[in-house]
């Protein structure tokens, strides 16, 4: 193998397969990218068995074809420190060879034909969705995905496609999103699986914000994503999903209407006044104001009003302030309503028709 590929590129795909790649494995060759040249194109795979990418870079000149595997590491760092516009990459046998102006490196590799093997998407997918569509649902659901794996089930996101709607809920057990989308491809069948917490950070990175069209295909244990530039597949998540339906349709006897900025900001002062014993703000609903308390001991209390729009009898309810803020800045409307019927019970944080958060609330007596 023998080419020269623009510099700025193949670091770009480099970055996005160094997502992939295991860093904790007693398997050497997974820490490794794959590098394919062939058609005009070059390829860089990735994979550590349970997801696996390839990202195609068409700003290459092949001089000659060929393949290489290499740890990941070493090449992105190369890349990464170059300074050149071009750099030109040679085999020789098992080895690569990192040229550029005034610099040389020689990376010792492996055989690339031990590399495993990454699913290809070569056929129809079952449903199409707009790139920028899809990142924006991806924003408001990931972050409320379980962090530890005590469940393995909600350290994923599920999606539900039905005809051209997309749905994705995240839940950690303390707090759901909820974001529906439409598709452009219809789905030609109600398709449920929960896709991993990793990949659905990189869909959110390979599809950007554009109009780019995305195809996607869901198979019994497994999600492949093509865009025109890359390639995902990964296992999807075991188990069963939260039933959700009774908490997003619940019947509220309180409403308020909040500005999101000026609610943000309100929290986040609250909020720093707060310690890991009292993790809580208390919100006091009135017709037209809420009032916001919270309090540390040994460091001081925190008193704050914000307007408030109430239907309904007033009501105090608290909540970990960070679970509200990181909902109040994915929103993306310049209002909110939070639906409430108790002090002990759900509420729900709703923005516009297709996002909604339910929050669990917090004891602070």
């Amino acid at each position: 193998m023998k080419i020269i590929a623009q510099t700025a590129a193949l670091q770009e795909a480099l970055n996005l397969a160094g997502n992939i790649v295991a860093t904790r494995t007693p398997k050497p060759i997974l820490q490794c990218v794959k590098l394919v040249a062939a058609e005009g194109m070059l390829t860089v795979l990735a994979t550590d068995l349970e997801a696996g990418g390839r990202f195609q870079l068409s700003a290459v000149q092949i001089d000659e074809e060929g393949e290489a595997l290499v740890p990941a590491d070493r090449l992105m760092g190369i890349v990464r420190e170059s300074s050149d516009e071009s750099l030109t990459l040679q085999t020789q046998k098992d080895a690569l060879v990192i040229k550029g102006k005034g610099s040389h490196f020689r990376i010792f590799g492996y055989e690339a034909a031990e590399y495993p093997a990454i699913t290809e998407f070569t056929e129809e997918g079952d449903f199409q969705i707009r790139a920028g569509e899809l990142s924006g649902m991806i924003n408001r659901t990931l972050f409320a995905t379980a962090k530890a794996h005590s469940h393995y089930a909600i350290s994923g996101v599920l999606w539900e496609a039905s005809g051209k709607k997309l749905t994705l809920v995240a839940t950690d057990g303390h707090r759901l999103a909820l974001s529906r989308g439409q598709l452009n491809k219809p789905a030609g069948r109600d398709t449920t699986a929960i896709v991993p917490g990793k990949l659905m950070g990189l869909i959110s990175r390979i599809a950007g914000g554009g109009d780019e069209m995305l195809d996607v295909k869901l198979l019994e244990n497994q999600i492949l994503i093509r865009s025109a530039r890359a390639t995902l597949a990964s296992s999807l998540v075991q188990g069963n999903f939260p039933k959700y339906g009774d908490l997003i349709n619940r019947e509220f006897n309180r409403k308020a209407t909040l500005s999101v900025g000026q609610f943000e900001h309100r929290i986040r002062q609250a909020a720093l006044l707060t310690n890991q014993e009292s993790r809580g703000v208390r919100l006091s609903f009135a017709s037209d104001t809420v009032k916001l308390t919270s309090r540390a001991p040994e460091s001081g209390e925190a008193e704050l009003e914000c307007p408030a729009t109430l239907e309904g009898e007033a009501v105090d309810i608290a909540f970990n302030p960070t679970f509200l803020i990181d909902a109040l800045k994915v929103t993306g409307v310049e209002s909110v309503t939070l639906e409430m019927s108790a002090s002990n019970k759900p509420a729900i944080l709703r923005a516009g028709a297709d996002f909604l958060y339910v929050l669990m609330p917090v004891d602070l007596t």
